[in-house]
């Protein structure tokens, strides 16, 4: 029988829900005497105290001696019969034990050798400690503080919603008035504690009405009238949280003689500055399962086996390997299951296809899985590590301990999919595959889900449930031929029904019938894989297509990525956004395109195989090679009809497809590198082939935004320029990446794209190329520390620029180089090259360029200590950077002056510019540079003889470096720690 007690309000009692008649008040304060102290002695002169504290009555030992004889009566397991509880008691249903106790802290009855017992000791009440609310409450907050926010806000609110008012409401002695003061402050500390969790999860706006409250009772409670502060600023009500602030000042200053503590004033400056960090940042919730399957039959089996398996306890992540061959329902089978079990997963779903047999590119490297795990789950793109170990780790840290749901799509082998497999064994994983990937079964213990095309019965209900029981019926012979020409795959299957649906007029066995026209046509679609009359069926949908529309998807057959935008669709086909639009609707209701996100669509990769192997006709715009379409524009493509053509066919129409592809790519990412870099000199790019419709960009945010998007497919677009011989696209290509990449810590894919670049460049002896290569590929080996490597790249990019004559390029491998020195404590020989591009930059008429170079001279002179000699350059930089609106620029030359006068004991003035350049730099989404510049102010304070404002501004720098990942941060730490 479950027993359960409470102290946090009225001392009650309950028995499997129903209220214990307690007896008087003295007799319920003996029993919160023992309760506070459960399971350990108590002893006479104790309890005696704790009952009547200094005036105990004359037998007050018997008296105790009846209070303790009629408590162990009472809760006696004979006394816990329904007619012996009162009804008078407490027994409102928040108070059932069901409310009273979270899932993971059962409740429990006294234990079996329970009940009040007397020893040499004292008295002791023997229960389990989760069954009194106090101890149960104390327990939830040691778990909430050692877990992650999600959880740790969760068990707050558990632990929180067992006070049912003032403790031992109704009874008053001084031992319990002391203690009850006590619990309350335990309370409030766990209230504030779980505000603190709440404005991390971004929840200030439903925080703010109780803060408000909290906040009028204890008026004089800096941390919380802190949140109360920090919550209605978040609420846009910047005014009323400055008010807030003045009117606890001027209440200190009155009542106590005090200033608000550093920590309020601290955020009081942050508000004045408004800095970006005060904005909410919430822990998201990952959401990245594709829409489930329109229509799912069959797989019974499979589905009670995964429920089986998912189900399973054991001390290891559970992972289910589906295998089987394409177009067997692999996928839909995986995504059928999350979504119909997406409660089991509250703190979120993981998704990537991997790749693993994309006929058009290559599979996705973990790394790249990892990398885009990391974004979804909120890591900031500068707090990523360097190198898979790495990055795993962190992957395999945020998810540790979370109900979480990770599906790995189209894996190639165990290797690709070990570095994505979670620690925690809280986590499930679903693994799909063409392969059987033992090493995964034997590594890892995942459990095998073999997946076989449909058995007669399954494509029968599959097909019912897609054409209709009335159609199936009146054809039962059409069914039966369509069935088996589509093998029983799932794919084949919903092609039909898509075809038969388009057409609800025509007779199936028409479409039986030309499907089984088809039949010598068939062979292996994939290596060692028969897929029965998948062919048949993709060139019987195919040929059902519009000429327009048949040529866009032939074209999508060669596309490269692993899916692609309306815009650059258009381009490919040489079509405006209208008509292309119009196409890629017929190929979706055709189901031989999928939009699974509004606005960019895939196809699944047997299909973009079968639309490769299709014929273009020829034309009269047939290009020698390659190369040819990387110089001189070449002639609009409008004349294929969409027949087939024979075995003999020229590839000109799908080379100058592709062409206009990458120049849509390229166009649009050099606008939008330009646009978050306004230091850069544009490219002279050849003029886009005609047909081609690069993407208008406004702003800043959009060109960010747009290459968060587009970042992987342009990584592909790299290598797919490179493969194809075209060699400045690639190298231009790469270019246009630099900045972005660099920003994001993407160094490894800088590398990778400039390195592809420089293959190809070097082979077609295109020297400008190289040196731009070298170049690129130096910036990523600097950030990777590799600085021998990107000394040898710059060098040999100095000396092509220097025989091409290209004065810019020249200039910005010597700001490279200066960098190097000034890592490898160099600084006389950085202050030369700055000085030598310098003066390049300012011969040939390039603010942007000189503010660049000012700045790099200024700070150089800084760390020489020659602060006087420094503050010209900084500002003329800083004046430079602020007339062309550039605001990185700004904030490092702000940065540079700020440091200058913090040296020369103008804090005021140093203060200022070091709060501006941390804003900039947090706008422009520059952590490691705030980080830096931020431990400049802690310094600024140390040296102001402001010592806790600079510990405190030291700590807000270290917690930047160690989510960066960053070396700096031993040192800070031990410089904290000194």
């Amino acid at each position: 029988m479950g027993v359960e007690f409470g102290i946090l309000g009225e001392v009650s009692a309950w028995a499997d829900g129903r209220p214990i008649n307690l007896g008087p008040a003295r007799q319920r304060c003996v029993l919160a005497a023992l309760l506070v102290d459960a399971n350990h002695p108590v002893s006479l002169d104790q309890l005696t105290d704790r009952v009547w504290g200094d005036a105990p009555p004359q037998r007050a030992a018997g008296t105790l001696h009846s209070y303790l004889s009629r408590l162990r009566s009472v809760l006696s397991p004979s006394a816990l019969s329904p007619s012996a509880l009162s009804p008078s008691a407490l027994s409102p249903s928040a108070l059932s034990p069901s409310a009273l106790s979270p899932s993971a802290l059962s409740p429990s009855a006294l234990s079996p050798s329970g009940g009040i017992h007397r020893s040499a000791a004292g008295y002791l009440l023997r229960v389990r400690e989760e069954a009194v609310d106090l101890h149960r409450f104390r327990a939830l907050l040691a778990r909430a503080r050692a877990s992650d926010d999600l959880e740790a806000a969760r068990l707050y609110e558990v632990a929180l919603g067992l006070w049912r008012g003032e403790p031992f409401a109704g009874l008053d002695t001084p031992w319990l008035a002391a203690l009850r003061h006590t619990l309350q402050t335990e309370h409030l500390s766990a209230w504030l504690d779980h505000h603190d969790v709440q404005l991390r999860l971004g929840r200030h706006a439903e925080l703010l009405p109780e803060l408000a409250v909290l906040a009028d009772r204890h008026p004089l409670d800096e941390r919380l009238v802190g949140q109360l502060i920090l919550a209605l600023y978040r609420n846009g009500r910047q005014a009323e949280a400055l008010d807030r602030y003045e009117r606890t000042r001027r209440r200190l200053a009155d009542e106590l003689g005090a200033d608000p503590g550093p920590g309020l004033r601290r955020l009081h400056l942050r508000m004045l500055s408004a800095e970006t960090t005060l904005a909410p940042r919430p822990v998201p919730v990952p959401r990245q399962l594709p829409q489930p399957p329109p229509s799912f039959a069959g797989r019974s089996r499979e589905l009670a086996a995964l429920d089986r398996i998912m189900a399973a306890p054991g001390d290891t992540v559970v992972i289910s390997a589906i295998g089987g061959t394409g177009g067997v329902g692999k996928t839909w089978l995986a995504l059928h299951w999350a979504h119909a079990n997406l409660p089991r997963f509250p703190d979120g779903q993981l998704y990537v296809n991997l790749r693993g047999f994309d006929p058009s590119d290559a599979p996705m490297p973990p790394e790249t899985a990892v990398r885009g795990f990391l974004d979804a789950l909120g890591v900031d793109a500068a707090a990523v590590p360097v190198g898979l170990e790495a990055q795993a780790a962190l992957y395999r840290s945020l998810v540790a301990g979370k109900r979480m749901l990770i599906v790995l799509d189209n894996a190639r082998d165990t290797d690709q999919v070990t570095p994505l497999l979670p620690g925690s064994p809280s986590c499930a994983v679903l693994v799909t595959s063409r392969r059987l990937l033992p090493g995964l079964i034997t590594g890892h213990g995942a459990r095998p889900i073999p997946l076989d095309a449909f058995d007669p019965e399954e494509a029968r209900q599959a097909i019912t449930g897609l054409l209709g029981e009335e159609r199936v019926r009146a054809e039962p012979d059409a069914v039966a031929d369509l069935l088996d020409r589509c093998g029983g795959l799932p794919l084949a299957l919903g092609i039909v029904a898509a075809r038969a649906r388009m057409h609800p007029g025509f007779p199936l066995a028409v479409l039986a019938g030309q499907l089984r026209e088809d039949s010598s046509r068939l062979d292996l679609l994939d290596a060692g894989e028969q897929t029965a009359s998948l062919r048949a069926v993709f060139s019987w949908s195919y040929r059902a297509l519009t000429p327009p529309a048949a040529r866009l998807f032939r074209l999508l057959g060669s596309a490269f990525g692993t899916d692609l935008g309306g815009a650059a669709a258009a381009s490919l086909a040489g079509l405006t956004g209208g008509e292309v639009r119009v196409l890629l609707g017929e190929l979706v209701r055709a189901h031989l395109v999928t939009e699974n996100v509004a606005g960019r669509f895939t196809m699944h990769d047997l299909l973009r195989a079968y639309a490769a192997e299709q014929h273009l006709p020829t034309t009269t715009a047939v290009h020698a090679d390659s190369a040819a379409l990387d110089g001189p524009s070449t002639p609009a493509v409008h004349t294929d009809s969409g027949a087939l053509d024979g075995p003999g066919f020229l590839s000109d129409q799908r080379r100058a497809a592709t062409c206009r592809l990458l120049d849509h790519y390229l166009h649009t990412a050099h606008a939008a590198a330009l646009i978050i870099n306004r230091s850069r000199q544009p490219l002279t790019l050849d003029e886009p082939q005609p047909g081609t419709s690069p993407a208008h960009l406004a702003d800043h945010d959009q060109a960010m935004e747009w290459f968060a998007t587009e970042h992987p497919t342009l990584l592909a677009a790299v290598r797919h320029a490179a493969d194809a011989g075209l060699g400045t696209r690639a190298w231009q290509l790469g270019w246009t990446l630099s900045d972005y990449l660099d920003r994001q810590g993407r160094w490894l894919d800088l590398l990778a794209a400039h390195s592809a670049a420089l293959d190809v460049t070097r082979r077609q002896a295109d020297r400008f190329g190289e040196a731009q290569s070298h170049a690129g590929a130096s910036r990523a080996l600097i950030r990777l520390g590799r600085l021998d490597d990107a000394r040898a790249d710059l060098e040999r990019a100095i000396a092509l620029f220097t025989e091409l004559g290209d004065r810019d390029g020249r200039t910005r491998a010597h700001l490279g180089l200066g960098f190097i020195h000034q890592k490898q404590d160099r600084p006389r020989a950085a202050l030369e090259e700055f000085h030598q591009a310098l003066t390049l930059h300012r011969e040939a008429g390039n603010e942007a360029g000189a503010a660049l170079f000012l700045n790099s001279i200024g700070y150089q002179l800084v760390l020489l200590g020659e602060y006087e000699e420094a503050i010209p350059y900084c500002q003329e930089a800083l004046d430079l950077h602020a007339k062309l609106g550039y605001r990185h620029g700004q904030a490092s030359a702000g940065d540079s002056l700020a440091y200058a006068y913090h040296h020369l004991g103008r804090f005021a003035e140093a203060a200022e510019l070091y709060r501006r350049s941390i804003g900039l730099f947090q706008e422009v989404g520059d952590r490691w540079h705030e980080a830096d510049t931020t431990v400049h102010l802690g310094e600024m304070y140390d040296a102001a003889g402001d010592r806790a404002a600079a510990l405190d501004t030291f700590r807000r720098a270290l917690e930047l470096l160690e989510q960066l990942n960053h070396p700096d941060a031993d040192r800070l730490r031990a410089r904290l720690a000194g």
